[in-house]
């Protein structure tokens, strides 16, 4: 099964109209052919003067000021459209992450306490950490983004912050938590990291990856591990040993386009700020409409007319 030319002009209707700036640059950015510099200038409204991203970059807690989990969504992107160490944004980015890690508990706190002063999802909701201790997410992310633009880094902190991922990946559990597996993928993937850290991260994920996704299509209706989740391009390192999963789940992800022609989260903020998760909920619309479209694009989904309706991937510099 395919998307058609009809559905997939359906979806880029729904970005066009509805999505954030940011979502419909990065449409332009990868399926017209848009210059980079589109979604770098989208991207700049969620970058605060201390260089962290925040702003509601990840739609699910709507707080202002920089976190450790809105600035690694800023970092996918800026790798994603080939910016370089080179770029203010990015060694502003750097600078911030350098100066949250909390030396104190030997990480990076995934969100601060005022996230609670802001609509979130309950899972945002900020608690007193229990135990001091490196953690995959983000810590493993946000390892793999500064080995990416280690020009920019202090070679010292690097090699402070690489150590304590050795130590993270030489006792990482055999079932990981989800979004442990997907941070700890982004290291295994990213071709800067050390060799040695990355087969190891890359050995685990071929074990962990496979004995936690789910494989019945009636677990993806809900917040789970889908298969495009784990590997959401031809060229993502648990791809092969997904391969019939994956094709189940690209024929499942087609079949699941709305009315409005986007992708819909499948979870919610449970009664929690009633009036402000609808705005979410569109901004995640948007993401996730996009994500499917490239994940089709990638894993030959999208029919010949709508691959040729959609244009030819950019090639950003390697990552």
């Amino acid at each position: 099964m395919v998307l058609t030319p009809a559905s997939f002009c359906h979806a880029k209707e729904f970005l066009l109209q509805h999505a954030r700036p940011l979502e419909r640059a990065l449409f332009r950015y990868h399926f017209e052919n848009a210059p980079a510099a589109e979604v770098r200038n989208a991207l700049a409204a969620f970058q605060n003067p201390d260089g962290g991203f925040g702003r509601a970059i990840e739609p699910d807690f709507r707080l202002p000021a920089s976190s450790a989990i809105a600035t690694s969504q800023a970092y996918r992107l800026l790798r994603e459209i080939g910016v370089t160490a080179r770029d203010p944004m990015v060694r502003a980015a750097v600078g911030w992450t350098q100066s949250a890690f909390d030396r104190g508990l030997s990480r990076w706190p995934t969100v601060p306490p005022e996230v609670n002063d802001w609509p979130h999802a309950p899972w945002w909701t900020w608690s007193a950490p229990a135990a001091a201790g490196f953690t995959a997410n983000p810590g493993a992310e946000f390892v793999a983004h500064l080995w990416r633009y280690r020009e920019a880094v202090d070679p010292a902190f690097l090699s402070e912050i690489t150590a304590h991922a050795e130590k993270l990946v030489a006792q990482l559990p055999e079932r990981p938590e989800m979004h442990d597996l997907l941070c700890v993928i982004f290291m295994a993937e990213t071709p800067s990291i050390p060799a040695v850290l990355r087969n190891r991260a890359a050995r685990w994920v071929r074990h962990a990856g496979p004995a936690i996704v789910a494989r019945d299509p009636a677990e993806w209706t809900g917040y789970g591990v889908k298969p495009l989740l784990l590997a959401p391009r031809a060229d993502s390192l648990l791809a092969p040993l997904l391969a019939g999963a994956i094709e189940a789940n690209l024929e499942f992800e087609i079949l699941r386009q709305g009315a409005d022609g986007a992708w819909a989260p499948n979870w919610s903020w449970c009664g929690l700020y009633p009036q402000d998760w609808p705005g979410a909920e569109l901004e995640w619309k948007g993401v996730l409409t996009l994500q499917a479209l490239l994940a089709f694009r990638s894993h030959g989904s999208l029919s010949a007319a709508a691959h040729d309706a959609a244009g030819q991937p950019q090639s950003p510099e390697g990552s």
